[in-house]
């Protein structure tokens, strides 16, 4: 097949969703596929190259941040994008695309389409759905309900990586059928090494993940456990102050390139990892800090516990006494946490390799472009 991705975020940019576009978009060539992803263009990354076999092409836009993108920015990209991408759909290059997000993405797949008509499969990852992140984007969910339905309609198949998002899909935005497909990793990333008393948190530093909850559940608890947070994010000040007040040592490493090997390594020495978030999808930091063979505490209410299924610890988000009984008895055990790190770590070689994921993607684009 000839595959056209389209994404506004790809390494180095961007959240978990990235890295996912990267890795499926390398199993497609793998497979022997041609694959061209248009994505959006920043400072000085080349406007196009080929890695692994994928050819990334990145059109002007109005990013300011490697880690976050606004609204006016996504737009710029779709504008950008858009009379690239029609070109090459008119000419008949490729025929299938896929599209990861609804919205900004998806709406380029959209209107591209209305002149060169090829089917496109959707992979939503959560900010794109109304109702998943009440800390962002609130204000234009409110006015592109019936965009999202429009956009969601004229896919071939809108997928979601947890039973968690599809249901929020199902009830924002109306789409019935909608494929269930995880999130996976490449289980030769990371090691499974000597662990250090190292408790490790990754991701966008924003109120919804919980990292706040896991500094104030060690208020008062005298331990020789390092807390290391890697990310960037509006919450950052504040979890320096509350960080300050606590006996842990905690160490702040800023914003870490995914695949990294200072990120690496900060996953490999962790003894534990948290990510009590109130709102995930099907969190690619999740599955790297099982793969590491750290015992995991996330939230229970979230995609996180499907991920992590029976192989790690669960509490509510903000609930800070149950975190607290979650963390102090896995802090005082070596053997505990190595239970639950081999147990999570083995979860994941049985379930979220990317060799299987993206075999299911496939069907699902080949099931599109054959429908066409």
């Amino acid at each position: 097949m000839r595959i056209l991705v389209l994404n506004y975020e790809y390494p180095p940019l961007g959240g978990g969703a990235a890295p996912v576009c990267k890795h499926l978009s390398r199993h497609f060539a793998r497979a022997g596929h041609q694959v061209d992803v248009v994505t959006m263009a920043y400072r000085d990354l080349p406007s196009e190259e080929v890695q692994d076999g994928v050819r990334i092409m990145r059109v002007p836009a109005l990013r300011k941040r490697m880690e976050t993108c606004e609204t006016p920015e996504m737009l710029s990209y779709v504008m950008s994008a858009f009379p690239r991408v029609t070109a090459r759909l008119m000419r008949g290059q490729y025929d299938v695309i896929h599209c990861h997000f609804i919205i900004p993405t998806g709406l380029l797949a959209w209107s591209a389409t209305r002149l060169g008509r090829t089917p496109y499969v959707i992979t939503a990852h959560g900010s794109d759905v109304p109702g998943f992140n009440p800390e962002r984007f609130t204000k234009e969910h409110h006015i592109t309900g019936p965009l999202l339905r429009t956009i969601a309609r004229g896919a071939a198949s809108v997928v979601a990586p947890s039973e968690f998002l599809r249901g929020l899909i199902r009830e924002s935005i109306g789409a019935g059928d909608v494929e269930l497909v995880p999130n996976g990793i490449d289980v030769d990333s990371l090691g499974f090494g000597s662990k250090k008393r190292h408790l490790l948190m990754t991701g966008r530093l924003l109120k919804r993940k919980g990292f706040q909850h896991v500094l104030e559940a060690l208020e008062g608890v005298d331990t020789d456990f390092e807390i290391h947070i890697a990310g960037d994010g509006p919450l950052r000040a504040e979890l320096e102050a509350m960080a300050a007040k606590i006996p842990a040592k905690v160490v702040f490493h800023g914003w870490l390139e995914n695949g990294s090997r200072e990120i690496g390594e900060l996953y490999e020495s962790a003894a534990i990892f948290c990510l009590p978030s109130q709102r995930e999808n099907a969190s690619i930091a999740l599955l790297e800090g099982m793969l590491s063979g750290a015992a995991v505490i996330t939230s229970n209410d979230t995609g996180c516990a499907e991920t992590i299924g029976d192989a790690g610890l669960t509490v509510v988000h903000g609930d800070v006494p149950a975190l607290r009984q979650a963390l102090l008895p896995l802090m005082r055990s070596e053997a505990l946490c190595a239970e639950y790190g081999a147990k999570a770590r083995q979860r994941v070689l049985d379930c979220y390799s990317w060799d299987r994921i993206s075999a299911r993607y496939l069907e699902l684009l080949e099931r599109a472009a054959g429908g066409s």
